[in-house]
């Protein structure tokens, strides 16, 4: 019998945003028994943390600078060799991808042209943007709008359930996606009662959020945290739906983030950088019966061209030769693949300067990185010059930048050669830039007059 796939997505959340990877503010009990039923991964970075690169690689199993996912708000390309759910679709599946897509470029809260579904039978959810309260959706191909009065991730949940539901009775397996905006910004915009729960003298910073911005930290994590324990909730509905059906044992349940985020460390928030607040994410996989109970893996993964290739081996589908990743399957059967490789690799491609002042800041850059982390040391080079070392045998906060120091001369050398020899691996270019705007590229004030317009005429569903 063919397993199940259903893969959550909560948007921007950190690695230590999980009680089982030791936050002792916060109780995600559900997302903690799966990791405690299955697989928690402890070293998982993905290479690109921005949203968009971060979905066209799990849709193409390809680094973003080989399917041309540059940036945000970029349509994906159409001409790729091979897309997951065509893949699972054409070994029986039925597919479904619930949630904000962001993967056509276009304007926000519109419909997603089918052209851009990457072969999903169904997507119900909306192109970008991020409106948990009063939100819209669409329903796959129908031009009509739709609203709730529920808050989004709940009626999301329930959008995945039904399509859980019809999957079943048309007797096929099924991978369902789904994308929680939580706990991505705005964090303030939750119910009151999560809202209110957490108190800013309740978070504890680490050393590296400098005096200035401690403030202003504490009131976003306790919201952010708010936020965390909603996805968590959601989470658990879908687990109890499934075991009510009696398929979670032969389903692959996957929970992973696209790029943490940098909650007021070194005076930043959101993400888009290299260091590992940014790019350190949870991952867990559970399938019963396959993966033993608390599996801990240390090893070095990158999700963001490691998971397609792993949910088409764990499905026994061949994975295409000409895919970036690599299959996590070992791994999660015996805890360890010395075949693995052993580094992640790092990767922010230039927006021009021109184009970033007109698209929403700060996760565009008009600068290009490149670099590589190990077990030892995060390297990153800014337009091919060194410009970050941290030697992770001397302290893993990334507090001190070596690159500067005389001493690792040496070691900069042989870095610079090995990213060169990554680079010339995997094809990639520090040419690489964006040009133009993303099509029909939309402001924010924009979008919300086109917000307003679309909800005055979005047809109610309870």
């Amino acid at each position: 019998m063919k397993p199940n796939v259903i893969f959550i997505y909560p948007d921007q959340l950190r690695y230590d945003g999980l009680s089982c990877n030791g936050n002792k503010v916060v109780n995600t009990k559900n997302i903690d028994k799966l990791a405690n039923e299955g697989a928690n991964f402890q070293s998982a970075y993905t290479s690109y943390p921005l949203c968009c690169p971060f979905r066209a690689s799990i849709m193409t199993g390809l680094y973003p600078h080989k399917n041309g996912m540059f940036s945000n708000h970029y349509p994906l390309r159409t001409d790729l060799p091979y897309y997951l759910p065509k893949l699972m679709k054409n070994e029986g599946y039925k597919t479904a991808w619930i949630g904000k897509w962001h993967l056509n470029g276009g304007r926000k809260f519109e419909r997603v042209p089918k052209e851009y579904w990457c072969g999903f039978d169904e997507l119900i959810g909306y192109g970008r943007g991020h409106h948990y309260i009063d939100s819209l959706y669409y329903r796959n191909e129908d031009d009509t709008p739709y609203k709730s009065d529920k808050y989004e991730p709940i009626y999301q949940t329930e959008h995945l359930m039904d399509f859980i539901d019809r999957a079943l009775v048309e007797d096929k397996p099924f991978m369902g996606m789904i994308c929680y905006g939580l706990p991505h910004p705005p964090v303030e915009m939750q119910p009151e009662e999560s809202k209110n729960k957490f108190s800013p003298e309740q978070i504890e910073l680490p050393i590296t959020v400098p005096d200035d911005t401690k403030e202003k930290a504490k009131q976003y994590i306790a919201h952010y945290y708010g936020m965390i324990e909603i996805v968590d909730e959601q989470i658990g509905r879908i687990v109890t739906h499934l075991k009510e059906k009696n398929i979670f044992d032969n389903t692959i349940f996957i929970v992973v983030s696209d790029h943490g985020d940098m909650c007021g460390e070194y005076g930043m928030f959101e993400k888009s950088i290299f260091y590992s607040s940014a790019a350190h994410v949870p991952l867990i996989i559970s399938y019963p019966n396959k993966i033993n109970n608390n599996t801990i893996i240390d090893q070095l993964v990158d999700p963001l061209i490691d998971i397609t290739p792993t949910i088409l081996d764990l499905c026994d589908i061949s994975v295409p030769s000409g895919m970036d990743g690599f299959s996590m399957k070992k791994m999660l059967f015996e805890g360890q693949d010395n075949d693995f490789r052993d580094f992640v690799y790092y990767q922010i491609i230039t927006v021009p300067e021109e184009i970033c002042d007109v698209m929403d800041k700060p996760d565009r850059k008009p600068y290009a990185e490149r670099g590589f982390r190990t077990k030892d040391v995060l390297y990153v080079e800014k337009e091919n010059v060194p410009f970050a070392l941290f030697d992770y045998t001397r302290e893993k906060l990334e507090f001190m930048n070596c690159i500067d120091n005389f001493k690792y001369y040496p070691q900069i050398k042989e870095y610079r050669q090995k990213l060169s020899e990554i680079m010339n691996d995997l094809e990639d270019s520090w040419n690489l830039k964006r040009t133009q705007l993303p099509p029909d590229f939309q402001t924010q004030s924009e979008a919300i007059k086109d917000y307003d317009n679309n909800y005055s005429r979005a047809i109610f569903e309870n």
